[in-house]
């Protein structure tokens, strides 16, 4: 009978845990994949960060014009507090995910208590990871974290100032690598003893904020894309052009700058894009972003690179209509090496979304429903783009990525990223003068 009643009452204890719910709409918060479920947590919404955490089941098919309320409201358990957060890192584990540094409560008077935090899906709770020479680590946002198949993150780029920590004083860009070992859970700082190919890049390249890190198929290098390049001053920010792809080797510390043919496309400069590797290939798709100087999202907005030749390749997906158009500080996660979802973020108006739209990357071509075991029909009657097949280690595909006005140039003391939401104002008054002449 007492097993029988503590069944019931963790039951009942399970199902408060998830609600369900219909996000609001938000941009520069962190998606990941995890047992047959889409988490997504934080990102800022009305101006500011949240700690909104949400998940979504994929073990059913799903239609996903409809899937906007198939949300679930993640309540943990225990005592940890969850804090606000976006601009962030987001990095998949077994059973959990790691979040590393961002901004915060986007405050120079309010700071996170933790910078590197998990969440465990196996028991519904948070932690906060304690690690050796933790001290030494300066937290950043808009850096990136890529995980190594001996289990480290690298941690390069990325801006520090009187939002990450109450004991910065002095803006700081990162050029340099911090490692955090999660077998040994120890940082460590590896940059004295990095190389640099001779014949490419003399010198550890210049910082990056609002890219992308890639592992490739090998796990031996990470690619670095687009975003924003601090000058040599150590102050001035500019796009990095899309022709200058960057590669780290993991394993020789080498540093070598790709430069992508002559006379080939080359997307528009971006920062907050994502970018995918493709399963089984050397291709990356990049998608979204935003123009570097401005908050509109990129025209130029789904590409493939190919990191054999660095040649880029726009694609265009079919099934436009069913898509999720142009898109910056989304989420980019992959179902399954099949199912793309391209989630949340904000569109070429200006407006926050709160809705996600998938690619089947098999047959490039927006879905209509969702399918948990990835088998698709092919809709396309024609490949994608002018090229070769883009699943072919050969093809040459381009992708675009976002990126977004950085909230290093703003002096308010939350760092907010504009978006252009007069090209909506304008929409509407147009439609407004339409009707009254109707």
């Amino acid at each position: 009978m007492m097993k029988l009643v503590a069944n019931i009452l963790l039951l009942s204890t399970s199902i408060s845990l998830v609600q369900a719910v219909l996000p609001t709409p938000r941009y520069n918060g962190g998606c990941a994949v995890i047992n047959q479920r889409i988490y997504c947590y934080g990102g800022t919404a009305n101006r500011m960060p949240t700690s909104d955490h949400y998940s979504l089941d994929l073990t059913r098919d799903f239609s996903v014009a409809n899937s906007i309320e198939s949300w679930n409201s993640v309540v943990p358990v225990g005592d940890f507090t969850v804090e606000p957060n976006s601009l962030f890192s987001i990095v998949p584990l077994n059973d959990s995910y790691l979040i590393h540094g961002g901004l915060g409560y986007g405050s120079s008077t309010q700071h996170l208590k933790n910078t590197t935090v998990i969440y465990h899906t196996s028991n519904n709770s948070w932690s906060a990871l304690q690690t050796q020479n933790q001290t030494w680590m300066m937290p950043s946002r808009e850096e990136t974290c890529t995980l190594d198949p001996s289990n480290r993150m690298w941690t390069w780029g990325g801006i520090s100032d009187n939002t990450t920590a109450s004991n910065i004083n002095k803006t700081t860009y990162h050029a340099e690598f911090q490692v955090l070992d999660l077998k040994a859970l120890a940082w460590s700082f590896p940059d004295n003893d990095t190389k640099t190919s001779s014949h490419h890049t003399s010198s550890i390249p210049n910082p990056r904020l609002a890219h992308t890190a890639t592992l490739s198929a090998s796990g031996q290098s990470i690619y670095y894309i687009g975003g924003l390049k601090v000058d040599d001053s150590g102050t001035g920010l500019s796009g990095a052009p899309m022709n200058e792809i960057l590669e780290y080797n993991i394993t020789s510390g080498n540093w070598t700058t790709h430069t992508s043919p002559a006379n080939t496309t080359i997307p528009a400069p971006r920062r907050l894009h994502s970018a995918t590797l493709i399963p089984n290939s050397d291709l990356i798709f990049v998608y979204g972003g935003s123009i570097t100087d401005a908050s509109d999202a990129v025209a130029d907005y789904s590409y493939l690179l190919n990191t054999t030749s660095f040649i880029w390749t726009p694609i265009n997906i079919a099934n436009t209509n069913l898509g999720a158009g142009s898109r910056f500080g989304h989420s980019a996660v992959l179902h399954n090496d099949r199912s793309l979802f391209i989630i949340f973020g904000a569109d070429d108006l200006g407006m926050l979304r709160n809705d996600f739209a998938v690619v089947d990357i098999v047959h490039w071509q927006w879905v209509s429903d969702f399918k948990s075991n990835g088998n698709y029909a092919n809709t396309v009657t024609a490949t994608p783009s002018s090229s070769a097949n883009p699943t072919a280690s050969t093809s040459i595909i381009n992708t675009n990525s976002s990126g977004e006005k950085s909230s290093s140039t703003q002096t308010n003391e939350f760092p907010f990223i504009a978006l252009n939401y007069m090209k909506t104002v304008y929409l509407m008054i147009g439609i407004m003068i339409l009707f009254t002449f109707l």
